[in-house]
């Protein structure tokens, strides 16, 4: 008889002062399976997560009912360093579950809290590195990683205790094609081995045809599915488990009289990370730049915005840029969201229709810190629309966002053509699809391949996910149940 890993029993959450949260949750969850948790954004996802992982009741308040078991044994019977013996977590957010700054530190962290020998946190460093390809970010500054590089080490983090469970909030948000892909991998390789994954994600490309069963949260009910090919069925409009089968129409582009230069790069390099860059970049064309997690992407923009100076070449920019940061919590800095877009634009009818728009308006008054992570994406996006720059620079604007929010997004950017020129960086090919005039590929510091996008050049696009998939290939899969 296979082994119940995780049992929930009429399992509900309510936020403090919110009727948010889950309601009436059933379901054993057994050893060795691959469970997919999706579900529009601020469905509950994230809130079952916690459950599971112990934060609620431990850390966020609310009203807490029914039960939750791992192992036969009750959660509320467990301490919490029990539990973490029994699941690992890896947050939508890695640096907040970070407890040091070196990475190598960061890996032995959970080992040498419960007491482990040197020689068993030598050999179980070995092995986790390997395992994830790791040796090129060793005993380097966690804040200085890219947020892709920074996601791998939270990866590895979570089994540092061999933990029978693994939980995953929105992993591939910030890892690149290749990454995702191997994270993937990764996945298939737990699932050998007898380790429960679970999964919340909106992105499940990578997960294709290794799903057992598919949790499909709305409004905070649970729906199962027994299989990932009764999802696929099911009729909800999601993300596609097969991204280059994508049907996708390219946008109309804009003649070229009405298109005028607002930056220009011209033979740049910064440090080791960028190298004689050229770039021009046009009012009335969405340019979307693509390279693997650590290839500068960020470094470049950064250049942009004038944060920082190129060691040599120049940067010449028709005003300051408008900046959204890959990580809202950086630049969110209002009292509530309608107060978050007047600090852009003090219109308010103009900010009532964009929280309306982006399906906020119920969230009007809520303080930023409040909403999910894809909420506060589209908040994000909202302070875009309202801005009035030459240049918009969007640095992964689309993770966390559901296929709803994800098009909305998509429409909105490529609006936004019309007042400005738009740079964005992603790896959410889906969302390319749905805005992109241009590609520019960066690759080890220089500009490789630099086209419009159509019919004609998409082969051109799909090999270079192809070269990002195979760059982040050749993870040793050899961790030993029991290491």
């Amino acid at each position: 008889m296979v082994q119940k890993m995780i049992v929930a029993d009429k399992l509900s959450f309510e936020y403090k002062d919110s009727n948010e949260g889950i309601h009436n949750i059933n379901f054993e969850i057994k050893k060795g399976e691959v469970i997919l948790l999706t579900g529009n954004s601020g469905c509950g996802k994230s809130t079952l997560l916690k459950c599971m992982n112990g934060l609620i009741p431990a850390i966020t308040e609310g009203n807490l009912k029914g039960e939750l078991f791992i192992n036969e044994k009750k959660y509320k019977d467990l301490k919490m360093h029990e539990l973490n013996r029994e699941i690992g977590s890896v947050f939508q957010n890695p640096r907040s579950q970070f407890f040091t700054d070196n990475t190598t530190s960061e890996l032995v962290f959970p080992m040498e809290n419960y007491g482990f020998t040197k020689a068993q946190m030598q050999e179980k460093l070995t092995l986790l590195v390997k395992t994830f390809g790791l040796e090129n970010l060793m005993n380097k500054n966690i804040f200085l990683l890219s947020s892709g590089e920074r996601q791998m080490v939270a990866l590895a983090s979570a089994l540092t205790m061999n933990q029978q469970v693994v939980l995953f909030d929105e992993p591939s948000a910030n890892l690149d094609y290749g990454n995702a892909m191997k994270l993937g991998q990764i996945i298939s390789w737990l699932k050998s081995q007898g380790i429960t994954v679970i999964v919340a994600d909106h992105r499940f490309y990578y997960l294709n045809n290794l799903i057992d069963r598919v949790f499909f949260m709305e409004k905070g009910k649970l729906h199962i599915y027994d299989s990932e090919q009764a999802f696929k069925k099911s009729g909800y409009d999601t993300r596609s488990f097969d991204i280059f089968s994508l049907d996708v129409p390219f946008i109309q582009k804009l003649s070229d009289s009405e298109k005028t230069v607002c930056a220009n790069i011209e033979h740049a390099a910064y440090k080791h990370i960028l190298k004689d860059v050229n770039l021009e970049l046009k009012k009335g064309e969405v340019t979307v730049l693509v390279g693997n997690n650590g290839a500068g992407k960020t470094t470049l923009a950064k250049l942009l915005c004038k944060s920082i100076k190129p060691d040599s070449g120049t940067v010449k920019t028709d005003g300051l840029p408008f900046f959204i940061m890959q990580d809202p919590d950086y630049q969110l800095f209002g009292t509530s969201a309608e107060n978050e877009l007047a600090l852009v634009r003090k219109d308010t009818a103009k900010i009532n229709e964009t929280l309306e728009y982006l399906g906020l308006a119920e969230y009007k008054n809520s303080h930023p810190f409040e909403l999910s992570g894809g909420q506060k994406q589209r908040l994000q996006i909202g302070m875009a629309m309202l801005c009035d720059r030459e240049l918009i620079i969007f640095d992964e604007p689309t993770s966390g966002l559901d296929v709803s929010s994800m098009q909305k997004v998509s429409s909105e950017i490529v609006s936004l053509r019309e007042k400005a020129g738009l740079l964005v960086i992603s790896h959410d090919y889906e969302f390319i699809r749905h805005v992109a005039d241009r590609i520019i590929y960066l690759n080890d510091g220089t500009i490789e391949k630099d086209f419009l996008l159509s019919s004609q050049t998409l082969g051109e696009l799909n090999e270079i996910f192809d070269t990002m998939k195979n760059d982040s290939a050749g993870a040793e899969l050899i961790i030993k149940k029991g290491a």
